[in-house]
């Protein structure tokens, strides 16, 4: 090989080689680290703090994110400090003029992350008191809400020296903390001595109980700093009797509600009530809805003033008139909740209920039909079941593992606006009697007061209610293989409901209490429970 080759092979390995793809080393594991301190100024836990502003050094860069939902200072500012990032540096500027002898927590939460990773430093806190020492006493608890024991993230839990009742209405908290998804508390660096404890779902953040849509919880007497709290309920007081809907939801239906239950109330009718050919007003079960049926489906409006006790309200409703269009658009046709020719389970224990969308007027319950696989059933005695003629009841012996078939002929029944039914048929399918589970509840409760016992789901759906005054045993049978759960309420007024407390009143929610345990159900299986309340 001739030299002039040779170095000719050399230039080419070498441009070769500056053409290469450029692969850079990999680097290390993703940093995972939070921010750490490095410096205060003044330090943390600092005493006979005098001035207004605070710095904080880190190790790295660091950013603020959600500083309004995360940063609280206890006990709570006029003023929310200013807080601002400039590279490693945190600085925060007091505006209001500090309390003498007092320790202040500030809380960060996880709102001072790295800058590159957006790793969050765990509930930071800067502390510092402007007296001679720093209070070291905390107070815990927990939060629960009261109906359904659930617990949530941010609930403000605060604290009072006072004994006024108009204290979380009109005074900012001494102290104050907030829940974790746990619903669990810490007030932290609070002084000696006893405080009303208050939980709050601070709507408007403001500290304040001014708002008729916030829940509050109370604790009746004063803990001691160093203590642990006992649980605090949660609930949303009853509104204040107001007028909440008026509306007419479809031609010939209108809704009236209000916030509770209706008392001694009048209806004075502004409207030609004949013309409207008035047919029907009800009331809801808790009397807190009226339901006006009328016939004139081309009316336009129904104006009347309902009065109770000293208060009256002025109620105009513009109806929908009906024609072909608001006929598409509410399927304003005779129907039931089930649709034709489509198979539904049928209960083995339960008779079958057809509910219509309209109050019957007229009808031939003779034209009905059940068959039993294609076997007519004789004897069939359907009836309805309330005064709107609405809920029809057909309850014939079922077998288990059996096509059952309905047909309602057409123009068998003819509703309050004149319209009949076309031809209906729907078609069920029975369950085997193995395929229920069964459940027998041994209860003791106090004597002499109301229990609402509840077999709810984890959604808090309502299988089955019983209501009891001494001991006794539930047998639930016909149980669709789940998971249920055990509810009892303390029904202390005997309504047969739960009631939310009153603050201004003294008076806690009603008392719920659950089962220690779900409780799983499978088919062909019996469950035996024993739950003594007290």
């Amino acid at each position: 090989m001739s030299m002039r080759h040779s170095i000719f092979l050399y230039a080419l390995m070498l441009l070769a080689s500056s053409c290469a793809i450029q692969v850079p080393p990999t680097g290390g594991d993703k940093d995972t680290k939070p921010p750490a301190v490095k410096k205060s100024s003044p330090e943390n836990f600092s005493t006979n703090f005098k001035g207004h502003d605070i710095s904080i050094s880190f190790d790295e860069y660091i950013a603020l994110k959600e500083l309004n939902a995360q940063f609280v200072v206890s006990p709570p500012l006029s003023h929310l400090p200013d807080a601002k990032v400039k590279k490693k540096t945190l600085s925060i500027h007091i505006e209001d003029t500090l309390m003498n002898n007092t320790t202040y927590t500030m809380n960060f939460g996880n709102a001072i992350t790295d800058l590159r990773e957006g790793n969050a430093m765990e509930d930071f806190q800067y502390v510092f008191s402007t007296g001679a020492i720093i209070d070291s006493l905390t107070i815990k608890g927990k939060v629960e809400n009261a109906l359904d024991k659930k617990t949530e993230k941010g609930i403000y839990v605060m604290l009072y020296r006072g004994t006024d009742d108009s204290l979380p209405l009109k005074k900012l908290p001494d102290y104050f903390a907030k829940t974790t998804e746990e619903g669990t508390f810490e007030v932290k660096n609070v002084s000696p001595g006893k405080y009303r404890i208050f939980a709050l779902k601070d709507n408007n953040s403001n500290y304040l109980f001014d708002n008729a849509d916030e829940d509050i919880a109370f604790l009746k007497d004063p803990v001691e700093a160093g203590k642990t709290a006992d649980s605090l309920n949660l609930f949303k007081e009853s509104k204040k009797q107001q007028l909440l809907k008026a509306s007419c939801d479809e031609p010939g239906h209108v809704i009236i509600a209000y916030a509770r239950p209706l008392e001694k109330e009048k209806i004075i009718f502004q409207s030609d009530t004949a013309s409207l050919k008035m047919y029907s007003m009800i009331y809801s079960e808790k009397r807190d809805t009226i339901i006006f049926w009328y016939r004139n489906i081309q009316s336009d409006s129904l104006n009347f003033i309902l009065r109770r006790d000293a208060a009256s309200d002025t109620i105009s409703v513009r109806l929908k008139i009906f024609n072909e269009k608001v006929r598409a658009r509410y399927n304003f046709s005779l129907a039931t909740q089930y649709t034709s020719k489509i198979e539904n389970p049928l209960d083995l224990n339960k008779p079958l209920e057809l509910i219509f969308n309209h109050p019957i007027d007229s009808f031939d319950l003779s034209k009905i039909s059940v068959k039993e696989d294609s076997i007519p059933l004789t004897n069939l005695k359907p009836v309805f079941a309330d005064s709107l003629k609405r809920n029809l009841i057909l309850d014939f012996p079922r077998k288990e593992k059996t096509n059952y078939s309905v047909d309602i002929p057409s123009r068998t029944l003819k509703d309050i606006f004149g319209m009949r039914n076309d031809t209906m048929k729907f078609l069920f399918q029975t369950k085997s009697i193995t395929d229920y589970g069964t459940m027998a509840v041994k209860m003791s409760v106090a004597s002499g007061k109301n229990w609402i016992v509840q077999l709810i789901d984890d959604k808090e759906n309502i299988y089955r209610q019983s209501y009891l005054h001494a001991d006794t045993t539930l047998n639930y049978d016909y149980l669709d293989p789940r998971s249920y759960r055990l509810k009892v309420i303390e029904d202390l007024n005997n309504n047969n409901q739960w009631d939310p407390g009153d603050y201004l009143e003294h008076r806690q929610p009603e008392r719920v209490l659950y089962y220690r345990e779900s409780l799983t159900v499978r088919a062909n299986w019996d469950v035996e429970v024993k739950w003594d309340i007290d």
